[in-house]
């Protein structure tokens, strides 16, 4: 009897673990929508920005890049908590994709930086330093694509966790 009841308290102890993992990896997937839509609404933003300050559309190319700033925010808090799912449930693979979700974002964030301050030196006169930030924060997109790049890798080098 006591046998019986030891093995059912670890079999119930093993449930909870697994359905805790689950569970985790359940809160991953409803948030990994909202980080792509803001991600993409934060691409946009920043292209738009872009080609307006190359128009010379410079105060709209500032509340452009404001505005995909905005949204790489939202998208870093998003997978910050979606990491901190993934460092719960242990999941190796959710956690180095995370890790480079985030890279990314960050990567986005400070070429958007330095867009909006190449406007900004455009506005005061100042075109060889917005130039030179204009090369930054395009080197800063490709680390950005670089990163999305190992993200995608990882995920068709794991298809049962990336669907």
């Amino acid at each position: 009897m006591k046998t019986k009841f030891t093995i059912l308290i670890i079999l119930l102890a093993i449930n909870m673990i697994c359905g805790c993992n689950q569970s985790e990896i359940t809160q991953i997937d409803q948030l990994v929508p909202q980080i792509n839509s803001h991600l993409q609404k934060g691409d946009d933003y920043y292209n738009q920005s872009a080609e307006d300050l190359n128009t010379l559309k410079t105060n709209s190319s500032l509340d452009k890049s404001n505005n995909a700033f905005s949204e790489y925010n939202s998208a870093r808090s998003l997978t910050s908590q979606a990491l901190s799912y993934a460092q719960s449930s242990q999941d190796e693979v959710y956690i180095q994709y995370l890790q480079l979700v985030l890279s990314e974002i960050d990567a986005k964030l400070n070429a958007t930086s330095e867009l909006r301050t190449a406007g900004q030196l455009f506005l005061g006169g100042d075109n060889e330093t917005a130039n030179e930030n204009l090369r930054s924060a395009n080197n800063m997109m490709l680390d950005a694509q670089e990163f999305q790049k190992q993200k995608e890798q990882l995920a068709k080098e794991n298809p049962s966790k990336f669907k």
